[in-house]
């Protein structure tokens, strides 16, 4: 029978409960997994890896110049958070997966890797086993930690690259004080590969790791101040592990890009940037938000114990263990991570973060990214302190590490997971645009409705229309709509309020239908754009702003000319351009079988103006009218001919007279009863027949009296359906 030796049975046994930790903290994502994400920007970092892959089977396309998103800006990626360090696990597993569960195995990897890492790190310092486990789940479970988990940050959750950069270094350190320039050589090389992936997770990790590496690294010149050969040795090798990772992040990554950005970032600041000052011993209710950070009395309460017992306790005080250095290197990090500004009573104090923020022009917004610093070296300075106190005292141990996991766990409220939200809606017709594929559909641009973009700093529009870029891993087409971490502003400041198409379709300005008509002319053959998706659940089934969306896709001469309603599917109408290298007219125009279901998904082909939201009553689909004077439908006949158009309808409240125009024509009236349902007949005269291209306006108009204030609405005639019959065969039939 093989054994361990105790050592390794020690790590298996952290990694054992460090993955079951994992578990407990990440249930809620691993029993939705495939139907729920965690937190908003989940969308971003699924794109990222997606277009990762995209652009290594496609030629022309560089990863950190292009106008996939914000287009037709071609924009500067040097400062976007790709977290390119994870995406060759992703591309590995996704195949076999898929996404939603690949991304789950990448963040309960990194939460595990946090608590063991910091436990071997704790261990190598000489802190007990127990204290050293407590100290990984400290970290493991910090609630800033589980908001970068319950975020899908996966650029900004791998905390385990500082205590192994730590390790590392001391490898570094060994190898130059015994003098072997190949194992210097190796360590360089390995802490420089590990420097190059540590960037590459998120640019902003170099200053996390500063914050830890450039102590030690002057610490260990000090040491070595006094044997010359090892002083050089050090300093050349800490120059080579430099000197690789640059030469890594230059030719393999973002840097050149990022010394080349250009432009005017959305201004920000600092004084009002949220930290940890509100919740120093405490949870916030909602610890899952970026603007209630929280470092919970587990943290906080074990750095003031360790402090105590550190300057009181007689078996420790005197003790020449670096204790005291980790205890300073955790301060300027706890500072920082207070937030912008320090309110002591009425007086409001600046902190050092407004430094940080000012040394990288803006771009470090949340100061309390810093907190986890804190955490790793506090568990340092708490193991070193009570490490020697607890010497010999195995029971005591055990009590402590217990009692410890117990306060952390209630203190965290480790049991609550935070709100899960649903994946969005899988559309068929996204499948379908992405398998046009070459040219020219490689060029084709997808129009999101409503419209909407943001970065790292600024949301514009809806939030949700921003995640609609999730749609690009399966269209594969460039868009507007979509994230950015750092862009320009002059790159899509514009789609707020400055651009009459885009600005409209995101529900922010009028409708300019002059204008509009002719930014979409130019822009569908100008990008060219190859689809519109208007997607009613984000616009609201029941908002004007819908009906007026779908009257001028429907309605407008020249915009049916460049329109067609190819997919209604769930909440989301596809419209294809004539731009398209499909185009070919637009039979989806022409009512199936002459009958238009009012209420039915595939009504908003031919709505217009006047319609209230769809609605089910009484087991049938309709629409009330009643929402302007008229309400309008456009269609396209199949043949010029005359018909019969009978309407199944009811009136509101008393009885109303209904009359009928077609393309302006009026028809005969009648009178809808209130009643029931009932078909009312009109005949379309020849002179009211379509022009030569076939289309067809009909506008109902009806009368408004006697409406009940407290319904909230103005409500005409109920109609269910429409049919149009040629007269021919009204004619046989008689």
């Amino acid at each position: 029978m093989t054994t361990f030796p105790a050592r390794t049975r020690l790590h298996l046994l952290a990694l054992a409960c460090y993955s079951a930790l994992a578990f407990i903290v990440l249930h809620a994502l691993i029993f939705h997994n495939g139907t729920h994400t965690a937190g908003y920007d989940y969308f971003n970092y699924h794109w990222n890896f997606w277009f990762l892959r995209y652009l290594s089977q496609t030629t022309g396309i560089n990863a950190y110049l292009n106008d996939f998103v914000f287009y037709p800006a071609l924009t500067n990626y040097g400062f976007h958070a790709y977290a390119a360090f994870w995406y060759p696990f992703w591309a590995l597993i996704e195949p076999l997966v898929g996404t939603l569960t690949a991304f789950n195995v990448i963040i309960f990897t990194a939460c595990t890797l946090n608590g063991y890492a910091l436990f071997v790190l704790l261990r190598r310092e000489g802190v007990a086993p127990g204290l050293a486990l407590i100290g990984g789940i400290a970290l493991q479970t910090f609630p800033i930690a589980r908001y970068w988990y319950y975020n899908t940050h996966i650029n900004l959750m791998n905390w385990f690259w500082l205590p192994l950069h730590l390790i590392l270094w001391s490898q570094t350190v060994n190898a130059t004080r015994a003098g072997s320039i190949p194992r210097m050589v190796f360590w360089a090389a390995v802490q420089g590969i590990a420097l190059y992936g540590l960037a590459m997770s998120d640019h902003q990790f170099p200053i996390f790791a500063a914050f830890l590496l450039v102590p030690f690294g002057l610490l260990s010149l000090w040491q070595a101040r006094r044997t010359p050969p090892h002083l050089i040795r050090l300093v050349a090798t800490a120059l080579l592990t430099v000197s690789i990772a640059v030469a890594l992040l230059w030719f393999c990554g973002y840097l050149p890009h990022a010394f080349q950005f250009r432009g005017t970032l959305a201004p920000g600041d600092p004084a009002g940037r949220p930290g940890v000052a509100n919740h120093l011993f405490s949870m916030a209710e909602t610890w899952w938000l970026w603007n209630t950070p929280s470092l919970g009395a587990f943290v906080t309460l074990a750095a003031l114990a360790a402090l105590i017992a550190a300057l009181f306790a007689r078996r420790v005080r005197h003790q020449q263990d670096g204790r005291w250095l980790w205890f300073w290197i955790g301060i300027p990090p706890f500072l920082i991570a207070l937030g912008g500004t320090l309110q002591l009573g009425e007086v409001l104090l600046p902190t050092p973060y407004r430094l940080l923020h000012a040394l990288t022009g803006g771009m470090f917004g949340m100061p309390w990214r810093l907190a986890p610093i804190f955490v790793i070296a506090m568990a340092v300075f708490a193991g070193k302190v009570f490490t020697p106190i607890l010497a010999g005292k195995q029971r005591v141990q055990i009590a402590v590490v217990v009692g410890a996991f117990l306060a952390n766990a209630w203190a965290i409220r480790l049991w609550q997971t935070a709100p899960l939200d649903p994946v969005l809606p899988a559309y068929a017709f996204y499948a379908e645009i992405g398998a046009e594929r070459g040219a020219p559909y490689d060029d084709l641009i997808v129009v999101e409705v409503p419209t909407g973009v943001a970065t790292g700093e600024v949301i514009l529009g809806d939030p949700r229309a921003t995640q609609l870029q999730w749609y690009g891993i399966t269209h594969q087409k460039r868009m507007i709509n979509g994230f950015i971490s750092r862009a320009p502003v002059e790159h899509f400041f514009y789609i707020e309020t400055g651009d009459p198409m885009l600005s409209w379709l995101g529900q922010r300005v009028p409708l300019d239908a002059p204008f509009v008509q002719m930014q979409m002319r130019e822009r569908i053959f100008g990008y060219p754009i190859g689809y519109f998706v208007v997607h009613q659940d984000l616009i609201g089934r029941e908002s004007a702003a819908l009906t007026e969306i779908f009257d001028f896709f429907n309605q407008d001469r020249n915009m049916r000319e460049l329109l067609c309603p190819l997919w209604v599917e769930g909440a989301a109408v596809a419209y294809r351009t004539a731009a398209h290298p499909d185009w070919d007219g637009c039979p989806q125009r022409v009512p199936p079988n002459g009958v238009i279901d009012l209420g039915a998904a595939e009504d908003v082909r031919f709505i217009g103006r006047g319609w209230h939201y769809a609605e089910t009553i009484a087991g049938i689909t309709a629409r009330w009218t009643g929402a302007e004077a008229g309400a309008r439908l456009y269609l396209r006949l199949p043949e010029q001919r005359a018909y019969q158009i009978t309407l199944s309808a009811q009136a509101f409240g008393q009885a109303r007279q209904l009359s009928l125009f077609a393309n302006g024509v009026p028809l005969e009236a009648v009178s809808v009863q209130p009643d029931e349902l009932a078909e009312y007949t009109f005949r379309l005269p020849p002179e009211a027949l379509p022009f030569e291209d076939g289309y067809l306006e009909l506008a109902l108009a009806y009368d408004l009296g006697g409406q009940d204030a407290a319904l909230g609405r103005t409500l005409g005639v109920l109609v269910d359906w429409l049919r149009l019959t040629p007269l021919e065969e009204t004619d046989n039939s008689e």
